[in-house]
């Protein structure tokens, strides 16, 4: 695919240049009617749900991430 002024690819290298690798997202979530936090990635990779904000805040601080709230 060839980069245009909308969609630029960026490779692994520099992805993890920018620190990228040390991010987690914690996004809210609703499964059958209960409300959760679902962890990811920086590259989107599913990697956990907690019960609250707080315990998946700290799950990711535990794991030496930094954890970027989706809304």
């Amino acid at each position: 695919m060839k980069p245009t002024q909308d969609h630029i690819e960026i490779s692994d290298m520099i992805m993890s240049m920018m620190g990228v690798d040390r991010f987690a997202y914690i996004r809210p979530i609703s499964d059958n009617g209960e409300m959760g936090y679902a962890v990811y990635a920086a590259d989107g990779t599913p990697l956990a749900i907690f019960e609250s904000m707080d315990a998946a805040s700290a799950s990711v601080r535990k794991h030496n991430l930094t954890p970027v709230k989706i809304h």
